[in-house]
């Protein structure tokens, strides 16, 4: 029977460190939550055995408390906690990074494993903060029930490139050296797990590799059958394999560098990532795990962050819902993707185009639902239609020629259901059979569901012009009436300067008119509402300075009066009436919250002295009815020229 000294001697024998093997020898085990080294089940032993004998950086954390013991390898990582560490709790020994890791751990001793690439940790172990960067796998250490009794750290630390070279040769000789010993723990490993050697051709370049040894697990990750890989190479394994499973192998080996990669089998149409790493020779090592749910997710998010951003830029609806299909069909891997409105009495789509790949067939144009099969009903019905194979399904079997050369062999037909009515479809087709999954069937709903927001919001939005162009039409209509019924009524009873003055009043409120419907009647920017008002006056010589600023509809009307009072003062009598004369009006913003007021000031100059007007008429009561038709004006008529000062409180400004 072998006993714990033969296994610290012959860890000795293969030149661990004696002071850290006499540790273990003499350390006062009793004393800690393990017990006595003589009550110690044989997992434990063999765990200690395999970590104290292999020269890749190791920590093994064992027992209910965790406790922490670890490898000649690891001792270095830990500074001047080595050697009190040993035999230590490991959440008392990595106290500065639990934080960090403490979830793992909990999720390893759940079962989990966790694999990281430079993991970067800042850690106090020789008495002072230093950044560390961690490659490192936990895995999680099964006792005689099968119930997990242990964490087995494999561990490299990258921040030096030399360490980080040294541990990986360490680990594999002694890999190799103990390939009996750790033959059980290996195969306990949930990662899979290959040891492997190139085959090179008569020229000495890489061709393909040999799989020497892989553990349990990694025939649960690819789905073969256990025994079916040893002694054959990849490319026999997996016919058509991606030639990037060989060529990045070849590289490892080639310069003696590891690698991190994240990669399809196509074949397989799975996803793993994990680190390949030289063994010596023509040998490497491979760890991995399976993370096609992760890719998959990640893409769909991808997906639907690119589809948010791209509907935004379009302005028609077939830029929409080709942009939808295209991102459908690249993240699911689809044959054909489109939508189309649906008139449901007449049970028909119309499309006006789709994505297709490969050679595909278009479906664009207008197709009838019943001549692919018996579910047009549930459609109308608000369910989504999903067929892995027409060839199966009772709805489609006795179309499934039609449909499969429409590249539909199986598809996803997802309705868009308003107001009780069956009014638009999303499809999704794919040329081989297909197992949908349900992540697949909701991510197709949320395209189809942002799809059709964006087309009614766009269509809205043109519904609104239309609107507007007529409103538009009509108040200008009703003005030029307002405007002959004046001029006529004013014949002969007023002065043609009045009369012409009403009528520039009125074009100064249809000016307004114009730049709030282009903003739905709601709010229009204070610059655009000045540019419209002053447009018929030599602009070119009025410079507008201030923020972007929202107003009113009210407070719009009233400016534009205002501004337009100003300026036929200015070219009748002020700074416009002369060739070398300009405007400048600034406004800003003066206090915060509810306190906050507009300040807005006109000033003339290079034209003649200002002065006040000896008649005070109508045009000057809109002047000192300032920007909301309650004051807060202040004229100043200077030699420069005519100065106006006005404020009100901002809330007031834009309030509807």
């Amino acid at each position: 029977m072998t006993t714990e000294t033969d296994a610290v001697q012959r860890s000795d024998d293969r030149g661990v460190d004696q002071p850290l093997a006499e540790r273990l020898s003499t350390h006062d085990w009793s004393a800690t939550p393990l017990g006595p080294r003589e009550t110690w089940p044989q997992s434990l032993r063999t765990a200690i055995d395999v970590m104290m004998a292999s020269g890749h950086a190791m920590c093994l954390a064992w027992g209910p408390d965790r406790t922490f013991l670890y490898n000649h390898a690891y001792a270095p990582m830990l500074g001047a906690r080595h050697p009190s560490a040993f035999g230590a709790r490991f959440e008392d020994v990595w106290a500065d990074v639990w934080a960090e890791i403490a979830p793992l751990v909990d999720a390893t001793f759940r079962g989990d494993t966790a694999t990281f690439q430079n993991m970067p940790l800042v850690m106090t172990r020789n008495g002072y903060p230093e950044e560390t960067w961690w490659t490192f796998s936990y895995s999680p250490v099964r006792d005689e029930s099968g119930e997990v009794a242990g964490l087995l750290n494999v561990t490299l630390e990258t921040t030096g490139a030399v360490l980080a070279e040294r541990g990986r040769d360490e680990a594999v000789a002694g890999l190799r050296r103990n390939e009996a010993k750790w033959r059980r723990l290996f195969e306990t490993l949930a990662e899979g797990f290959i040891l492997g050697e190139v085959v090179r051709d008569s020229t000495g370049r890489i061709v393909d590799w040999r799989y020497d040894e892989v553990n349990d697990a990694w025939y649960d990750l690819v789905g073969i059958p256990r025994g079916g890989a040893v002694g054959r190479t990849i490319r026999a394994v997996f016919p058509g394999i991606e030639d990037a499973w060989v060529d990045e192998i070849a590289q490892v080996v080639d310069t003696g560098g590891s690698l991190r990669f994240t990669r399809q089998v196509g074949t397989l149409g799975r996803w793993y990532d994990g680190v390949a790493q030289p063994a010596g020779d023509d040998r490497f090592t491979i760890i991995f795990t399976e993370v096609t749910d992760r890719v998959l997710r990640e893409r769909r998010q991808a997906a639907m962050l690119a589809l948010s951003d791209r509907l935004q830029h379009e302005t028609s609806v077939e830029a929409m819902a080709l942009a939808a299909s295209a991102v459908l069909g690249e993240a699911l891997g689809a044959d054909l993707v489109g939508y189309g409105d649906v008139d449901a009495a007449a049970e028909t789509i119309t499309v006006e185009g789709d994505w297709t790949a490969t050679d595909a067939v278009s479906l664009a144009g207008t197709v009838r639902f019943r001549d692919f099969g018996r579910y047009v009903d549930d459609l109308k019905a608000g369910q989504t239609v999903v067929i892995g194979d027409c060839r199966h399904d009772a709805r489609t079997r006795d179309h499934a020629e039609a449909l499969e050369a429409r590249s539909a062999r199986a598809f996803i037909n997802t309705p868009v259901i308003e107001r009780g009515s069956f009014v638009a479809l999303l499809y999704v087709s794919s040329a081989s059979p297909r197992d949908w999954t349900e992540e697949e069937q909701q991510f197709i709903r949320d395209v189809a569901y942002r799809l059709r927001s964006a087309v009614e919001r766009l269509r809205a939005v043109e519904q609104q012009e239309i609107l507007n162009g007529e409103l538009s039409h009509r108040i200008k209509n009703t003005l030029s009436v307002v405007q002959a019924i004046a001029m006529q009524t004013l014949a002969g009873k007023a002065d043609d300067a009045a009369v012409e003055e009403f009528g520039s009043r009125l074009k100064a409120l249809s000016s307004a008119h114009d730049v709030l419907l282009t903003r739905s009647w709601s709010a229009a920017t204070l610059a655009d509402v000045m540019r419209a008002a002053l447009a018929s006056f030599a602009s070119e010589r009025v410079r507008l300075d201030g923020p972007d600023l929202w107003i009113s509809s009210r407070a719009a009307m009233s400016l534009s009066l205002l501004l337009h009072e100003l300026a036929t003062n200015a070219a009748k009598y002020g700074a416009l009436s002369v060739a070398e004369g300009h405007v400048a009006i600034d406004w800003a913003v003066q206090g915060d919250g509810d306190q906050a007021v507009l300040a807005m000031r006109w000033r003339e100059r290079g034209g003649p002295p200002a002065a006040e007007p000896t008649r005070r008429g109508f045009g000057s009561r809109i002047i000192r009815m300032g920007l909301i038709g309650s004051g807060g004006v202040k004229q100043c008529y200077d030699t420069d020229g005519l100065s106006v000062e006005m404020s009100a409180r901002l809330d007031q400004v834009q309030q509807a």
